[in-house]
């Protein structure tokens, strides 16, 4: 078991705040995908051309349909680069709380380790002092 820390309450927050970036980067990377697959799907049916023989009534009904397929395209583009824009935000916001976390990791690390050598030196000076006494006794 390690000894316990000043920093380990620090580095718990800082720990806490990476995971909260890592699900805002999910969440971002699942709107990405949401929209390109949106993306796809709106231009494919602004592509489809479904005029056939048939009365001017039906045509005109055809091309405001075709005109509201490429509104939606046009839309479904823009919602995909601010969802692009949002993941490169998220993920530089968790990058950054990655780096964060990790050299405070990294510190609370090396506090450790000063503190079991310090113990440990601590011992055997305790030990060095057991055997003078004992030495001394004889």
């Amino acid at each position: 078991m390690s000894p316990k820390n000043r920093l380990d309450a620090a580095v718990r927050i800082r720990e806490v705040a990476e995971n909260r970036a890592r699900l805002t980067l999910a969440e971002a990377q699942r709107l990405a995908l949401a929209t390109a697959a949106a993306v796809h799907e709106t231009t494919q049916r602004a592509l489809a051309d479904d005029r056939c023989s048939g009365s001017a009534a039906d045509w005109t009904l055809i091309e405001f349909a075709h005109i509201r397929a490429l509104q939606d395209a046009r839309r479904a583009e823009t919602e995909k680069r601010a969802a692009e824009e949002k993941l490169g935000v998220s993920r530089a916001s968790f990058l950054g709380a990655r780096q964060r976390a990790e050299a405070l990791r990294r510190v609370l690390e090396s506090r450790r380790a000063e503190t079991l050598v310090a113990e440990r030196l601590t011992e055997h000076k305790a030990m060095d002092e057991v055997a003078t006494l004992l030495r001394s006794r004889r």
